[in-house]
């Protein structure tokens, strides 16, 4: 009988739940579930067990990160003066701090330590230049343009057009006054209506100002491009 092979396994029949069981006897999980009431231990129903999207493995391991990773980062910062670089001494990817449990930037869980969470659509970066940082002081929220701009004007974005660092704020500033004054047509296209500069005025103004990509001119005119060329007189 089933209950009989169940009972000589002994001590051994606690460790399966309800479906390992079944199959260690040679029954169906209904008829564990009947003979559970007769068995000295229990055997679980991990179905109704676990919640979905949780287990004890993730709790588990986000317990142990939790433990693991204050210490860490408390262990791994080289805490100097207030207004001091704090370097991180741990592992490092693209310059910054990484930190392995929970895979994520140590500059962001510094600062969300400090201040509480990062608002969505918001980066954390460094006032200064050193990506290793990890002075909350020395940290504050950006959005991801402000990051480019940032990039674009320190020349340390290398996919820059040489058209675009060429240009200068005063030169920017007339291509938009050009730009502006010039005639607009519409121009119907996948279902929408744009307004669209002529071709052979896009050329003129490629001429007075020494440029080669209609395109690019076009995104300087209309702000979609060299914003940042803007920020070099402050």
């Amino acid at each position: 009988m089933a209950i009989d092979r169940i009972l000589a396994l002994g001590e051994k029949a606690s460790r399966y739940n309800e479906a390992g069981l079944a199959r260690k006897v040679g029954v169906s999980r209904e008829r564990i579930r009947q003979l559970k009431a007769h068995l000295p231990h229990k055997p679980v129903n991990t179905r109704q067990a676990i919640v979905p999207g949780y287990s004890c493995r993730v709790e588990r391991e986000f317990y142990t990160a939790m433990r693991q990773g204050i210490d860490m980062l408390v262990a791994l910062v080289d805490v100097r003066g207030d207004d001091e670089c704090w370097p991180w001494l741990g592992h490092k990817a693209r310059g910054y701090g990484f930190f392995g449990h929970g895979n994520r930037y140590v500059h962001r869980q510094v600062y969300e330590r400090e201040h509480g969470p990062i608002p969505k659509g918001r980066v954390v970066i460094h006032k200064l230049a050193g990506l290793p940082c990890c002075n909350p002081r020395h940290l504050k929220l950006a959005t991801r343009r402000d990051t480019a701009w940032r990039d674009l004007r320190d020349g340390t974005r290398a996919n820059v057009p040489d058209e675009l660092r060429m240009l200068t704020p005063a030169k920017v500033r007339a291509i938009r006054r050009a730009y502006a004054r010039l005639p607009k047509v519409r121009v119907y296209r996948r279902g929408q209506t744009y307004e669209q500069v002529p071709r052979g005025c896009v050329k003129a103004l490629l001429r007075r100002f020494g440029m080669k990509d209609g395109k690019l001119l076009a995104h300087v005119a209309t702000g979609k491009s060299g914003c940042w060329i803007l920020s070099k007189e402050s």
